[in-house]
């Protein structure tokens, strides 16, 4: 049972994420810009969960594409570092997208659990 640390069933360690709005429109476009057909599957994936009028988005993907999603919120985090993305031009903070990335990792443990 040490797979399942933070878990008291393994039923609920589905590979969710929530998202506010504004993040999950900006990973939508950033994957969509990308050149890799993958991206843009992706990017098709969570926006056939997202529901107008929601202040959050509760994403479920397999574990796979969640891992990917993950990472591509960790770049994004990273343009607010190197100057190329701003909360005045995108809506949201690199804390907001680390507090997502923490939540999830809070209550379903890493990744590599799956």
């Amino acid at each position: 049972m040490a797979r399942y640390r933070c878990r008291p069933n393994a039923m609920l360690a589905a590979p969710i994420v929530t998202l506010p709005t504004a993040i999950a429109r900006h990973l939508c476009a950033d994957l969509l810009g990308r050149w890799d057909p993958h991206w843009h599957r992706l990017a098709h994936l969570v926006s056939a969960q997202l529901f107008p009028g929601s202040a959050r988005h509760t994403l479920t993907l397999p574990p796979r594409d969640l891992q990917d999603l993950l990472a591509v919120l960790l770049d994004i985090s990273l343009d607010f570092s190197d100057g190329t993305l701003t909360p005045v031009t995108c809506g949201f903070t690199a804390a907001d997208i680390h507090e997502a990335i923490d939540l999830h990792q809070h209550h379903y443990g890493p990744l590599l659990d799956y």
